[in-house]
């Protein structure tokens, strides 16, 4: 039998020549780590198996949204490792607060503006260092993950054929070997790796599946993960048929680049299949650039109205009507995140928050808070045990708080049971990031008027 460690080298190198990477030429391959098992098995796997004419550049990123000493520490661990292999290795540091900035302004999670923001450094990495791909080290548990997240969210056959093996430049070698068999090949050589605190922080929704809903899944449904990992398969080459269909039918219906959007014939499209008219208006939003993700409702109404004239339907920042026998999808020309704001505090000391100003103290372990708007009486909080930094800043569209019976709420729902209407992103929502998890510590109603919702301790 293959031991661990020929099994998982044959299969990134089978990967990489089924990509096309040629062992033979004068070429630089580029690796993404971050400093977990995954990538550390990549770049170990990598840097045995290229021979002296292919050359690895590295690349670690440091978001900066955890505590410093630990996000810090994994591009450090990175950066030794690099250097005792003889590896190449880039290291791109984000300034702290950008990618909750971003997440604001976007209407993203933490997560998905992380995620923006990495790949925003992955490409200028790949034109700087002129490497020919970009190996990623996705695994088979993250596509299983991936595929139940999707299912769970609606997903259509593209999304639920997971994360593609190549995609551009980007290449995930790793994508057919399990977790298990990756630690297994660090472990019997003694390679140690990082482990992220977050991957136990349950409020994230990959984290729910990973560690409550897979353990169920292999106690009560042996085999389940297979049949989980044949329909990505499946789905993958359904997916691809109504790319074909969809492409073909651009022409059929007129599509068009508008200054703010696009716009195609309205009769041509409503004759078009179901999934061809889906995958249409995904391809729309896209190239529109929505803020945050469009809910399938808005598809199911669109298509609903194409075969009839003079509508109009918007959400998520995305506008959709019918003018002149055509359609239009274009951007929101009000967007709610144009009233967002996001300040960190590091420091005691006054704030403009919004059109008001915030007072900021620390008394004792507590950190106290006032301010006031306009047409409302001054408002004093004080929140036990919050330190500094933190963070003032309006909702995002996937915030929840954690509730007096320790679930977690959404804000979006908490701020609707409160009726705060237009006033909703006007509420602070105060966030402490210094902490693993970054967990969301209080809305602070009262300035409007509202309850507060404090998380204690």
């Amino acid at each position: 039998m293959e031991d661990i460690i020929s099994f998982v080298e044959n299969r990134v190198r089978r990967e990489l020549e089924a990509f096309g990477v040629d062992f033979s030429s004068r070429t630089a391959i580029g690796a993404a780590v971050s400093g977990g098992a995954d990538s550390i098995a990549l770049l170990t796997a990598l840097s045995r198996l290229l021979p002296e004419n292919c050359t690895l550049k590295v690349i670690t990123v440091n978001h900066n949204i955890r505590a410093a000493e630990e996000t810090e520490g994994d591009a450090s661990f990175v950066q030794e490792y690099c250097r005792k292999l003889g590896v190449q290795c880039a290291r791109h540091d984000v300034v702290r607060g950008t990618v909750e900035k971003i997440a604001l302004e976007r209407g993203l999670g933490i997560e998905e503006a992380a995620r923006n923001v990495r790949y925003e450094a992955f490409e200028t990495f790949i034109r700087c260092s002129s490497v020919s791909c970009l190996c990623l080290a996705h695994n088979k548990n993250d596509q299983i993950e991936t595929v139940l997240m999707r299912f769970l969210s609606g997903g259509d056959s593209s999304s639920l054929s997971g994360i593609p093996k190549k995609r551009d430049k980007y290449l995930r070698p790793l994508l057919s070997v399990s977790r298990s068999e990756i630690e297994s090949y660090l472990s019997v050589q003694g390679i140690p790796y990082r482990t992220d605190s977050t991957n136990s922080d349950t409020s994230l929704l990959r984290n729910r599946i990973r560690n409550h809903l897979m353990p169920l899944l292999d106690t009560e449904f042996p085999g389940w993960n297979n049949a989980v990992w044949s329909l990505s398969q499946k789905m993958h080459d359904d997916a691809a048929a109504v790319d074909f269909l969809s492409d073909s039918a651009l022409e059929t219906i007129a599509w068009k680049d508008e200054d703010e959007g696009i716009s195609f014939d309205r009769y041509f499209f409503s004759v078009q299949q179901s999934a061809v008219k889906r995958r249409l208006l995904y391809r729309a939003f896209t190239a529109a650039g929505p803020s945050s993700r469009v809910p399938y409702g808005l598809i199911e109404r669109v298509i609903g109205l194409s075969s009839s004239s003079g509508w109009h339907e918007e959400a998520s920042g995305i506008e959709v009507f019918c003018k002149d026998a055509r359609i239009f999808v274009q951007k929101a020309r009000k967007l709610a995140t144009e009233s967002g704001f996001f300040v960190i505090i590091e420091k005691d000391g006054m704030y403009p928050v919004g059109d008001c100003i915030l007072s900021v103290s620390r008394c004792g372990s507590d950190m106290v808070l006032s301010s006031q708007k306009k047409g409302f009486p001054k408002s004093v909080i004080s929140l036990a045990g919050l330190g500094f930094p933190f963070v003032c800043r309006s909702r995002q569209s996937d915030d929840s708080i954690k509730s007096a019976d320790g679930s977690m709420k959404s804000v979006s729902k908490i701020l609707e049971d409160w009726k705060c209407g237009s006033m909703k992103d006007d509420v602070p929502v105060i966030q402490n990031v210094g902490v693993p998890g970054q967990p969301l510590v209080c809305l602070w109603g009262s300035l409007l008027g509202f309850r507060n919702w404090i998380v204690k301790g």
